[in-house]
């Protein structure tokens, strides 16, 4: 049992006589004292050495909490999960607001809202703290963090619509712990129909809203892209251009730029004869009205983009057994291999150039040909100058496939930048042959760690879709990865055991 140390007032006749015990104590315990301490002081020896504090961490990831084991917590992926190989399922340790949430709580007029709005701080503080990041590639420049709280009191639809996606973040967008999100996925739906009604006076605030469902919907659905919320946030935007006093504001530049990277991502899904689709002139134009600006989501790849995208719909209309166009795709051969990024930062510029690969690649990979049969590969970005002559459409393949892995592969996961770069991996990897087996091991942990850090079903679904793939591939079985999709039409996926 414990000692206590008890003093009392000064001059007491009980504090005189511990004073003069504790002095015998010191006594015996001097350097000079040979023999052992013998005190009736009520300190002991023991007492005066505290114990080791043990803190009990609360953030240790799902696995090791499973298996009983310490978790060292390590980001993105525990060294246990490495070892194992496996999913790392980790906690977030969420940051102490003491300053941030009584001006959010000022900042929000409650009173003017429909009743059934609720502004769950856990969840918005999730949000800027976690979620909002994976819609940007810079982690200091990013509109969708703090910065969007102020559009909440114009578009109400919005707060459900964050608080939507951070209720799946925070559950790995699992389906056994996904009631809220769909609960504020359909008040943001109900709301941003009432904001819509009135075409005269939409606020851009509520595209917000519609871009965040629509990109967050394969998280939530396997078997969905967001066809309907990307065909609505395209007439909006036709309507949007067409007002120089809305065109030019910072808020509709930011979707401006946000539109080009979702639609270059979905363009070989959607269907070849929709005519909804924008002019890319225009949006491009529309873009670069603020000059050469970098942008949180595609940096200064805005051509890029476009030209990714307007491939990925050739490819799904050649896919789709509708006939070939050889100017076409030339034209997009010599653009893209021409194409340079102009990025500084070297993890952006590598993603910039796995991207113009990936653009390569699905031009490639659907049409399989090449204008010559000897092909001079010339990297306009080699700041080396070098150059190699590669023979025949298959060694072309694998050379931008191999530079799209190594690259994508020696980006570190605490990147931003680390978030976007599933689909030009997924395109690379499904080149792979048997003999490359240790590669494809390394980008299957590749895929495990980015669902480790950003939670997003896609990287498991990439797992599913190159296995597959790439059994077929070691049977004698061609098939690209655009085809196998569409086959699969985005089948659903086992996930790792979750608690509620």
């Amino acid at each position: 049992m414990g000692q206590y140390r008890v003093r009392f007032a000064k001059g007491s006749k009980y504090q005189a006589e511990l004073d003069s015990q504790c002095s015998t104590f010191m006594c015996h315990n001097s350097p000079a004292s040979t023999s052992p301490p013998k005190s009736n002081c009520p300190i002991s020896s023991k007492s005066i050495t505290p114990k080791p504090h043990h803190t009990k961490s609360r953030f240790g990831c799902k696995e090791c909490r499973l298996r009983r084991v310490k978790c060292d917590e390590t980001f993105p992926v525990c060294l246990r999960c490495q070892r194992r190989g496996s999913v790392c399922l980790a906690s977030y340790k969420p940051a102490k607001w003491h300053t941030e949430m009584p001006w959010l709580s000022d900042m929000i007029v409650l009173d003017s809202w429909p009743r059934d709005s609720a502004l769950d701080k856990r969840l918005v503080q999730h949000w800027v703290e976690q979620t909002s990041q994976l819609w940007s590639i810079d982690r200091n420049n990013n509109p969708l963090s703090l910065p969007v709280l102020q559009h909440l009191t114009t578009s109400p639809s919005l707060l459900h619509a964050i608080q939507s996606v951070s209720a799946g973040h925070e559950k790995f967008f699992n389906n056994a712990g996904l009631q809220t999100c769909l609960e504020e996925r359909g008040r943001a739906l109900k709301l941003v129909r009432e904001e819509l009604r009135d075409a005269t006076s939409i606020p851009v605030s509520s595209m917000l809203t519609i871009f965040l469902l629509g990109t967050s919907s394969p998280w939530i659905q396997s078997d969905s892209w967001g066809k309907e919320h990307l065909d609505g946030a395209r007439a909006l935007i036709k309507a949007m251009l067409s007002r120089k006093d809305i065109r030019e504001e910072s808020l509709t530049q930011f979707l401006l730029g946000w539109y080009l990277y979702w639609d270059m991502t979905c363009s070989f899904l959607d269907d070849p004869e929709n005519n909804s689709h924008l002019s890319t002139s225009d949006i491009l134009q529309s873009v670069q009205l603020d000059g050469d600006l970098f942008h949180p989501i595609i940096g200064f790849s805005s051509t890029l983009y476009a030209q990714v995208a307007d491939v990925g719909r050739y490819c799904r209309r050649i896919l789709e057994h509708q006939p070939q166009d050889p100017e076409f795709e030339e034209t997009m051969e010599e653009q893209l291999v021409q194409w340079c990024p102009r990025d500084d930062d070297k993890c952006l510029h590598d993603l910039s150039l796995a991207y113009r690969n990936h653009g390569l690649l699905m031009l490639y990979q659907t049409c399989r040909r090449l204008p010559d049969p000897m092909r001079l590969i010339i990297d306009p970005c080699d700041q080396d100058g070098s150059e190699g002559l590669i023979v025949g459409t298959e060694n072309v393949i694998r050379s931008y496939a191999l530079e799209i892995i190594r690259m994508v592969l020696e980006i570190p996961l605490n990147e931003p930048c680390a978030n976007f770069q599933s689909m030009p991996l997924l395109s690379a990897a499904a080149e792979l042959t048997s003999d490359d087996s240790a590669l494809r091991e390394d980008v299957i942990v590749q895929f495990k760690a980015l669902y480790s850090t950003d939670r997003v079903l896609v990287h498991l679904q990439s797992i599913d879709l190159l296995q597959e793939l790439w059994n077929l591939r070691d049977c004698g079985v061609v098939m690209s990865w655009m085809e196998l999709s569409l086959a699969n039409g985005f089948g659903k996926i086992d996930l790792p055991e979750m608690e509620r």
